[in-house]
C-alpha cells in the first residue's frame, strides 16, 4: 500500500537530516565532472598544489589549513540501517540432530533392565541402543562434524571410559571418515594408517587422553537414560529455535537423540550430566505457556461474510503456524464438531505470535478486486510461452513461501539471442480498446458485496497508480501473486531526478532523501459489528519515524481502504509484468496539527492504543504494541458502532520519492516485513486522482516505455 495514495504527500519532519553516501548517485555526469573541478579549486586555495619538484633543497613546511566541516556538510555518515525488528532471521544455525538417525536401533527388542543397576557395565550392555547410527548416504561433513562431539572435555579419564570411547569410533565410523576427520582438523590425511591405529592416533595425539586407574568409573563413564516426553513437549523441543534447547546440551558433553514413533528422548552423557539434563528439561518444560481458543469461532470472526475456510485449508495453516512459530496445536476434543485448540509454546510471545499469524492467515481482503489479463505482441504464439521457477522466496511472506511460483515467460535459446529482434514499445502498449475495458473495469462503482458503508468527514481519495513486478501463479493455475520486484530497474530508476525540488545541489549530498514509515495493519473482529451481513473495512496507522527508528506518535495517520481493484496484465515476452490500481482510501482521523488539545477526541480508542504502545522499532525487547484497539464507526444510516480491530503485523517502508517525465511522482520503497513478513523493493508510478478515460490511457502508455 503507498503513503501517496492514502493521504497525499506527507510533511517532512526536521529530524530527517540524516547523511546518506550514496548521494552522489543522482547526480548526471556533467554534475560529477564540474564537481571535480570545483575540488582541485579548492585544494588550490588549501594549497595543496606544489606539483613543483624540489631536487636537493629542504622547503619550509607551508602552513596549514583546515576546513571544518560538520557531519552534515562531510556526506559521509553511515548509511542508516533496517530497524532490528525487520530484518529477518535467515542466519538460523542448524540443528544438532542434523544428519542422524532419530531413532532406536532395529536390535533393540531385548527388554530393558532397571535404570538403577549399580552395575554400570550391566546397565551398557543391556542398553544396546546406539545414538549415532549414520545412513550410508550422510555426507562426509556431517560424519566429521559428529566425530569431533566425541572429542572429551578432559583429557583425564578412566580406564573403563577410554575403551567406550575407542569402542565408538571403532563401530560408528568407517575408515574414510576418520581420515577425513585428521585431514580437516589437524591437516594429516593418514592415506595409509589401518583404522585401528588411526583411532589410537586421534585418541592419544590429537585428543591427549590420558587413561587413569584413581578416576571414578560412576562419575566419568558415558551412561544411557531413556526420558519419556510425550508429543507437544517432543515438538516444542524440536521445532523452538531449530533445536536450541537442545544444542544446548550438546555444548555441555551430552548427545540426546529422539524416537518419535515411541516419544522418548535418549540422552548419552556422564552420569552428572544425565542428571543435569534431567532437571533442566523439567524445569524448561514446566514454563509452557498455552491458549486456549475456539479456533474455528476464532477464524470465523475475522474471516469475510460468507467465506468458510475448509478443514483443508484450516490443517495447512496450522501447520504453516507451527513451523513459523514454534507453538504446537492440541484439539481439545475428540468428537466432530469439537474446534477448541489449546495452543502451547515456550513463552508467551511465541503463542502471541501464532495469534497474529492466525489472523494474517484468514487474509481478510472483502474490499479487493482482482483481474487478471494477459497482453501479447500482435502474431505472438500462446503455446510458445513456458512457466519458469519463481526461486527468491525470501522476498515472499511466510504464507506464500511454501508454496511453488511460477512466472509465465518465453523462452529464449541462446543460440538465437543475436537474431531476436527486441519488439518495439508500440507493440506491448494495449490498444484503446482494450484501455477502455481496463478502464471500466477500475472505475466500476459498484460496492464491494457486504462492505459497510461508512459516513465520512472528508470525501474519500481515489488514487490511480501502477507497479511493475512479476505476476506469479501456482502449477495449477488456482492461486495468483503479484511479486512486485523485478531485475535491472536501479540503473534507470537512478537517472531519475526527485520529485521534491532542492534548494541547492549540496543538499543532494548531506540530505537523505529517503522518508521512513512504519505501517501497522489492523482487521476486525466481526463479532462487534452490528448489522450481521457486513464487513468492515481494515484500518492501517501509518507513523514516521525518526533517526531512531522510533515512530513519531503525533504523525499517525488512520486509514481505511474502502475499496481496492487491481488488474494484473501479464506480458510473458517482456522480463516484467504491470499492476494496475485504484485504491479508494479515506481518513478516520484528523491530523495532531489540525487537532490540537481535542486530537483523536472523536477516537479514543486509538488514542488509549497509542498511549499504552512503545513503538521503538530498533529492539524487539522494548517495543509494546496491544493487540487490539476499539475504533469508532460511523455508518450511513446514522448508526453509530465501536469495533475491536486486531493487529496483524507491522511493515517497514524506505521511500524515495522520484519523478518521470516531469509529471508522474516516482516511489521507490524498500520494504521490510520482518522474519514472517514480504521483504522486497517495489516501483510504483501515482499516475493522480480521479484520472479521465483520456488521462488513463496516457498513463498506461507513459508506464509502458520505462521499462
Amino acid at each position: 500500500m503507498l503513503v501517496s495514495r492514502f493521504y497525499g504527500s506527507l510533511t517532512r519532519h526536521s529530524f530527517c537530516n540524516s547523511i546518506k553516501k550514496t548521494s552522489r548517485l543522482y547526480y548526471s555526469s556533467k554534475d560529477q565532472d564540474s564537481n571535480n573541478t570545483g575540488s582541485s579549486t579548492l585544494g588550490e586555495q588549501l594549497g595543496e598544489d606544489q606539483t613543483s619538484r624540489t631536487r636537493g633543497k629542504k622547503l619550509k613546511p607551508s602552513k596549514t589549513n583546515f576546513l571544518v566541516l560538520d557531519p552534515s556538510q562531510t556526506g559521509l555518515l553511515k548509511r542508516r540501517h533496517t530497524p532490528s525488528y525487520f530484518r529477518s532471521n535467515n542466519g538460523k544455525k542448524l540443528s544438532i540432530l542434523e544428519g542422524v538417525e532419530l531413532g532406536a536401533d532395529s536390535n533393540t527388542g531385548a527388554p530393558r533392565r532397571s535404570r538403577h543397576s549399580t552395575k554400570i557395565l550391566q546397565e551398557i550392555e543391556a542398553q544396546r541402543m546406539k545414538l549415532l547410527v549414520f545412513k550410508s548416504s550422510v555426507s562426509k561433513e556431517q560424519a566429521v562434524r559428529s566425530i569431533n562431539y566425541q572429542k572429551p572435555s578432559t583429557s583425564n579419564m578412566s580406564r573403563l571410559r577410554y575403551d567406550q570411547l575407542k569402542h565408538l569410533l571403532d563401530s560408528a565410523y568407517t575408515l574414510p571418515q576418520l581420515r577425513a576427520y585428521t585431514k580437516k582438523y589437524y591437516g594429516i590425511a593418514h592415506s595409509k594408517t589401518t583404522k585401528d591405529t588411526l583411532i589410537k592416533t586421534i585418541m592419544d595425539d590429537y585428543w591427549k587422553c590420558e587413561p587413569n586407574d584413581f578416576v571414578d568409573e560412576s562419575e566419568d563413564l558415558i551412561l544411557e537414560r531413556i526420558i519419556n516426553v510425550d508429543i507437544r513437549d517432543m515438538y516444542l523441543l524440536l521445532l523452538t529455535n531449530n533445536g536450541k534447547i537442545l544444542n544446548n546440551f550438546s555444548r555441555i558433553g551430552a548427545t540426546l537423540a529422539v524416537a518419535l514413533d515411541e516419544n522418548i528422548m535418549i540422552v548419552r552423557g556422564t552420569s552428572p550430566i544425565i542428571k543435569y539434563v534431567e532437571v533442566s528439561l523439567s524445569n524448561i518444560l514446566a514454563n509452557v505457556n498455552t491458549m486456549t481458543m475456539n479456533l474455528r469461532q476464532f477464524i470465523s470472526n475475522h474471516s469475510a461474510r460468507n467465506e468458510i475456510m475448509s478443514d483443508m485449508k484450516l490443517n495447512e495453516l496450522i501447520s504453516l503456524i507451527q513451523r513459523e512459530s514454534a507453538v504446537f496445536f492440541e484439539l481439545m476434543g475428540s468428537e466432530p464438531g469439537d474446534d477448541v485448540y489449546r495452543i502451547s509454546a515456550f513463552g508467551h510471545k511465541r503463542v502471541s505470535k501464532a495469534q497474529n499469524l492466525l489472523l494474517w492467515g484468514t487474509q481478510y481482503h472483502p474490499q479487493l478486486s482482482e483481474k487478471v489479463e494477459q497482453l501479447h505482441i500482435n502474431g505472438q504464439d500462446v503455446n510458445s510461452f513456458a512457466k519458469f521457477p519463481f526461486t527468491d522466496i525470501e522476498s515472499l511472506d511466510w504464507i506464500n513461501r511454501n508454496k511453488d511460483w511460477y512466472r509465465l515467460q518465453k523462452p529464449i535459446s541462446k543460440k538465437d539471442v543475436p537474431h531476436i529482434a527486441v519488439p518495439s514499445h508500440e507493440n506491448i502498449i494495449p490498444t484503446d480498446e482494450k484501455l477502455d475495458q481496463w478502464y471500466d473495469f477500475l472505475m466500476d462503482q459498484k460496492k464491494e458485496p457486504q462492505m459497510m458503508a461508512l459516513k465520512l468527514d472528508e470525501p474519500p481519495k481515489k488514487m490511480f497508480s501502477m507497479t511493475l513486478g512479476q505476476l506469479l501463479t501456482t502449477n495449477d493455475g488456482n492461486d495468483a501473486l503479484f511479486e512486485p520486484k523485478i531485475p535491472q530497474v536501479m540503473t534507470k530508476l537512478l537517472e531519475l531526478p526527485l520529485y521534491d525540488s532542492l534548494t541547492s545541489k549540496d543538499e543532494l549530498y548531506t540530505m537523505d532523501q529517503h522518508d521512513y514509515y512504519v505501517q501497522l495493519n489492523f482487521i476486525p473482529n466481526l463479532s462487534n459489528v452490528p448489522h450481521t451481513n457486513e464487513n468492515a473495512p481494515p484500518i492501517e496507522l501509518w507513523f514516521e519515524l525518526d533517526e531512531y527508528d522510533v515512530a513519531i506518535i503525533n504523525s499517525v495517520r488512520c486509514i481505511t481502504q474502502l475499496q481496492q481493484r487491481s488488474l494484473f496484465v501479464q506480458t510473458p515476452q517482456q522480463p516484467r509484468d504491470i499492476k494496475v490500481n485504484v485504491d479508494t482510501v479515506a481518513e478516520l482521523t484528523e491530523t495532531y496539527e489540525d487537532g490540537l488539545e481535542n486530537w483523536l477526541s472523536r477516537q479514543p480508542g486509538i488514542r488509549k492504543f497509542l498511549q499504552d504502545s512503545r513503538l521503538t522499532f530498533q529492539s524487539r525487547k522494548n517495543l509494546v504494541i496491544p493487540e487490539s484497539m476499539d475504533v469508532n464507526l460511523h455508518h450511513v444510516s446514522g448508526e453509530k458502532s465501536s469495533v475491536q480491530y486486531d493487529y496483524v503485523n507491522a511493515v517497514y517502508h524506505r521511500i524515495l520519492r522520484l519523478k518521470y517525465m516531469d509529471k508522474y511522482l516516482v516511489q521507490f520503497s524498500d520494504i521490510k516485513g520482518g522474519s514472517s513478513g514480504a521483504n522486497h523493493t517495489q516501483v510504483d508510478f501515482i499516475g493522480g486522482e480521479l484520472l479521465s478515460r483520456d488521462d488513463f490511457k496516457q498513463f498506461v502508455k507513459d508506464v509502458s516505455q520505462f521499462v
